[in-house]
């Protein structure tokens, strides 16, 4: 039952003016395999989110053309610590080796951020404004697109935006395994 829910249509949203593709609209079977995967590293979830992902970045690719780097939103240190491993890098280059696509991770946390689960979208901009700096800018001439595993308001594309544009690199869209209808 869970895989033919599981339908894969590549979906176009805008974010504060970003252009986000997704493939997986939020219901609650998406937010299980979500879970199964980012919690409890559950091997088949992950194949559904990598998958989910690749077809993002697939259509990206299409639209934007092939040079590109993508960018994954980081997790925190703690989150890494309790999963065991860092399951959004993990997952987008697993998505980003199918295209050859390079994968960087330019961001990192300034300041601890509380869970978004429970908060709602004015919450959630405030949970995470400023929480995101540059870590390095290697990549002066080259353009980059932004992924994570899911969109629900786009606090976190918006920050993670913000802090790429202030070092000067140039975020033309961004890739998700799943959006929230309609973004809240």
């Amino acid at each position: 039952m869970c895989l033919r829910n599981w339908k894969h249509e590549v979906l176009i949203t805008h974010v504060a003016g970003l252009k986000v593709y997704s493939t997986i609209i939020y219901t609650p079977v998406a937010s299980r395999v979500l879970l199964a995967a980012k919690e409890n590293g559950i091997k088949v979830a992950d194949e559904l989110v990598v998958s989910a992902l690749g077809l993002s970045l697939s259509r990206a690719v299409k639209d934007l053309g092939s040079n590109l780097v993508v960018v994954p939103i980081p997790s925190q240190k703690q989150a890494v610590r309790v999963r065991g491993r860092n399951f959004n890098l993990e997952v987008v280059q697993r998505a980003a080796k199918v295209q050859a696509i390079p994968v960087r991770q330019l961001l990192g946390h300034v300041r601890r951020v509380k869970d978004q689960a429970t908060l709602d979208a004015q919450s959630r901009r405030l949970n995470v404004h400023h929480s995101l700096a540059l870590l390095d800018n290697p990549l002066r001439s080259r353009e980059v697109i932004l992924a994570d595993d899911l969109v629900t308001t786009g606090s976190t594309l918006i920050e993670a935006t913000r802090a790429l544009r202030a070092g000067q690199i140039a975020v033309l869209a961004a890739i998700t395994a799943c959006v929230a209808e309609p973004l809240r």
